[in-house]
């Protein structure tokens, strides 16, 4: 009979594990792909170039001085001076060879520019116009041009700011029915023990002493489970990544481990909240009620 009960117990325990570790695998995917979202959208931002083009006669040691003023800039993430050389030989590698260069008679069509990147809080179409009228103010004559794809500005944001909002809203939806989903495991395991409960409050031990051992039972359910759905999770976006390169920019060894920690802490948190409730509700009622 020892053995058998030993069995029935592991087998609930087991049980448990495998609904909550479903259940935390679908909210780390969730989660995952909504951090992945964002940093995807701040990875291409940031990536996003803009070009200030300046006089040739603009002295190459004063560019250097404003490329690291415009470093400065509260709204900058960075900023490289590229002489006209270095833009011609890009051209060159674009076009291919040098049979550009007999085109135009060996002469460099380009200008000196200084390419600066935006931080993500200003990646906006107004924002930019603001930022354009102030470099154009500051800098007068010598600069030529600022120019950037003007319409990528609206449309990028746009189609991120559905993505990010229909992911997120997904994810408040999954966060309450996992909330609830767990819930109801642990409850279902307590109450084929609601009797072994009861018997300890009748034999004198404290709600305390009760307690402890279920608490600590679901701190260890909630951290395997955890971590079981977190290799779940990294094992399944390794899949992703073989079938599309972007979702290897959608994520990196710090997200992943936000994701995995957060998993944890989650598992953790609703099994022993919904433990102690569900002890608490068990502790309050009689014996015949428990029939």
């Amino acid at each position: 009979m020892a053995r058998k009960a030993t069995k029935g117990t592991r087998a609930a325990y087991i049980a448990t594990i495998v609904g909550i570790v479903l259940v935390l695998f679908i909210v780390g995917v969730v989660s995952w792909f909504a951090l992945g979202l964002n940093h995807l959208r701040e990875t291409r931002i940031e990536s996003f170039e803009v070009d200030l083009f300046f006089e040739n006669d603009v002295n190459q040691t004063d560019l250097i001085i404003i490329e690291e003023e415009i470093a400065q800039k509260n709204y900058v993430n960075s900023a490289k001076y590229r002489s006209a050389d270095e833009a011609w030989n890009i051209i060159k590698e674009d076009v291919g060879g040098d049979s550009a260069l007999f085109v135009l008679d060996n002469e460099n069509p380009l200008y000196q520019s200084i390419i600066l990147t935006l931080k993500t809080d200003y990646f906006h179409k107004d924002s930019m116009k603001i930022i354009k009228s102030e470099l154009e103010a500051e800098y007068g004559e010598r600069l030529l041009e600022v120019s950037y794809p003007e319409e990528i500005f609206a449309e990028y944001n746009s189609n991120l700011k559905k993505g990010m909002y229909f992911v997120l809203l997904l994810a408040i939806m999954l966060l309450f029915t996992a909330i609830a989903m767990i819930n109801n495991t642990i409850r279902l395991a307590l109450f084929s023990r609601r009797f072994i409960i009861k018997t300890m409050q009748l034999v004198g031990a404290t709600p305390r002493f009760i307690r402890k051992p279920f608490i600590r039972n679901a701190i260890a359910q909630g951290f395997i489970s955890g971590l079981i759905a977190g290799c779940m999770v990294l094992g399944f976006i390794m899949i992703l990544e073989r079938y599309n390169t972007v979702f290897l920019e959608m994520t990196d060894m710090k997200l992943f481990t936000i994701v995995l920690a957060g998993i944890m802490l989650f598992g953790i948190l609703i099994t022993v909240t919904s433990t102690y409730f569900a002890l608490r509700k068990y502790l309050r009622k009689n014996l015949e009620s428990l029939y």
